[in-house]
Order: C-alpha cells, then sequence, then structure tokens
C-alpha cells in the first residue's frame, strides 16, 4: 500500500510575506485534489507546484478532504510537504523576512527569472528597507538569450535581491564570491554558505550529518552531462538544487573521473551530480552501461533523486 500524499494549507502575514499558520492534510488519490485545482493543475500530475487558492477553492478541499482551516481574510496557499521540513529547527526558506528582521537571518538571496523586474515580496521587504532596518542589493544575470519556461512565459535572464540586517553587508559579497568559486559545489562550500545565511553551528552541523546519512543509506552515482550557457543559469537559478525542463534529450555519462573522449564528447560546459543509484539505473535502458539518454520527461524524476547540490565542473574559457 502506498503512503499518501501530504499537503500543506497556508494563510500568509499580510505585512511579513511568510505563513502566519498552517495545517497538513493528506490525500489518497492525486487526481481527487487535481480537479479542484482546475485547469492550472492539469500540467502539474505531481502537484509539484504552489497553488493560491480563492475561498471557494479552499472551501472545497476543506469539504473533500476533511480539513478545517480558518484564514480568515488572508491569502491561502496550498503546498506539498517537502522533505525541507525534516531538521529540527526552522528552515529560512519562507520566512526571511521576519527572521531577517528578527536577526536570525543575516542574508537572503531572492532570485527569480525576470521579466518582472522585482520579485513576489518585494514591496514588504522594501518597506523595511525605507525604514532602514535592512540593507539591499541587486544582481542582474542576463541569459545569452531568452529562454521559455514550460508553463510558455519568456525570460530574459535572472535577478537577485540581496537583503542584509545593517551592519552585515559583507555577507552579500562574500556569497557572491562563493558562487564563483571554480571546481564544484562540496561539503565545505555548504557549510559556509550556511554560514553566511546565519544558521547556528549546531544547525549546521545537523545538517552535514543528515546530507552524509542520506548518501550511505541509499548508494550513489554520480552522473556527467553537458549544459548550455541557458539551461546552467536555470541550475543556478535553483540554488544548485534541481536540473532545469528541457527540450532535448540529455546523454551522460555514469563516472567519477570522466576521460578527455568522453569530455569531448558531453561538451565544454560540463556538471556532475549525485543520484539515488538504484532509482537512477531504472531509469535507464540497460543499467550496465557508463552512457545513458535521459529523455525530457525523465528530468523531474531525476531531481526527486539529487543527493547532493549539482556541481559545475568545468565551464567554456
Amino acid at each position: 500500500m502506498t503512503e499518501p500524499h501530504r499537503f500543506i494549507l497556508q494563510a500568509y502575514h499580510p505585512e511579513y510575506a511568510c505563513p502566519a499558520f498552517e495545517t497538513m492534510f493528506t490525500v489518497e488519490q492525486l487526481e481527487d485534489l487535481q480537479a479542484l485545482l482546475g485547469p492550472d493543475a492539469r500540467d502539474d500530475p505531481e502537484i509539484e507546484m504552489s497553488y493560491p487558492l480563492e475561498p471557494a477553492d479552499l472551501a472545497a478541499i476543506a469539504q473533500r478532504f476533511g480539513v478545517t482551516f480558518d484564514a480568515g481574510d488572508r491569502d491561502v496557499w496550498l503546498c506539498r510537504w517537502r522533505s525541507l521540513r525534516e531538521p529540527p529547527y526552522l528552515v529560512h526558506t519562507g520566512y526571511e523576512l521576519p527572521l531577517l528582521l528578527d536577526g536570525r537571518k543575516k542574508l537572503a538571496n531572492m532570485y527569480f527569472e525576470y521579466p518582472p523586474h522585482r520579485h513576489p515580496h518585494e514591496d514588504e521587504f522594501d518597506r523595511f528597507v525605507a525604514e532602514g532596518l535592512l540593507h539591499k542589493e541587486v544582481d542582474v544575470e542576463p541569459f545569452d538569450k531568452p529562454i521559455r519556461s514550460i508553463t510558455g512565459k519568456v525570460f530574459d535572464g535572472v535577478r537577485r535581491a540581496y537583503y542584509t540586517p545593517k551592519g552585515e553587508e559583507w555577507r552579500i559579497q562574500a556569497f557572491r564570491l562563493i558562487r564563483k568559486t571554480k571546481g564544484g559545489w562540496n561539503d565545505t562550500l555548504e557549510r559556509l554558505e550556511g554560514m553566511l545565511y546565519g544558521y547556528e553551528d549546531w544547525q549546521n552541523d545537523w545538517w552535514a550529518e543528515h546530507r552524509r546519512r542520506r548518501l550511505l543509506q541509499y548508494g550513489t552515482l554520480l552522473v556527467n552531462a553537458a549544459l548550455s550557457s541557458s539551461e546552467l543559469a536555470a541550475v543556478e537559478h535553483s540554488g544548485f538544487r534541481a536540473l532545469p525542463a528541457l527540450g532535448r534529450s540529455l546523454p551522460v555519462i555514469l563516472s567519477f573521473d570522466l576521460t578527455d573522449d568522453e569530455r569531448r564528447q558531453l561538451g565544454s560546459t560540463l556538471i556532475r551530480f549525485r543520484v539515488k543509484a538504484g532509482h537512477f539505473l531504472k531509469l535507464t535502458a540497460n543499467p550496465q552501461e557508463r552512457e545513458h539518454i535521459l529523455h525530457p520527461d525523465q528530468i523531474k524524476d531525476v531531481n526527486c533523486l539529487l543527493v547532493e547540490k549539482i556541481e559545475i565542473i568545468s565551464e567554456p574559457q
């Protein structure tokens, strides 16, 4: 018997751009929830995206799944339960603004494709910038050419808005420097990133041990591939945590060290990512081979198998 799917209803605080309160409910058949979400969820059979809910939508979901949720006049969102909720501390994602104001978070990095040239909660953040409580800087990183998302929107690049409490501005430059580090992501950079964001030592320790246990538990493979510059920009936008949706097949080679011929075969902009071995090999035609072709519709499955951040191992000179 399969486990029920867990979802979260969140009522948003109108001033601090974060959930004021939330509740969890379970779904046996995803099709039941997909039908209530309407046309927006037609192309999202696993319901991986987050959805704003109108009062009528919330009422229908509450009735169908037996959940009580009185949001008052607050905006309500539905999202899937994520493994990011496993840590025994509050992960900053989604709570950046109140944690910055409280001094518990030292750096926020809000990155989104543009246009538009603002992130969804920029007005709420900018209020406290204007009051002198927060410092803000913005980086704009254009793609080589515009890219079209799976929803049909066209984006020109990625825009990053950085925020720190006053006196912590140095963290922005430090963050920019570690993003430019060559040789791929590793445990040291992971910890340094956590320190810059403001996670405590014990929290960084827990996260490092959590990552180590995941690697030991599942058995892993290193997978090598090559991406275009716009595809690589999408990987960077995800925080090196996901491959982008592709309109093409992706050749990959399973290896820790590539030969010169293999490097030339793949291309000049090489990435490497670690996946759960058993589940990944089930996606391949011949698990005994080193070389495989991932089809576009398999990329979302591969993203679910990632156990470390994606590494850039070489870029065009």
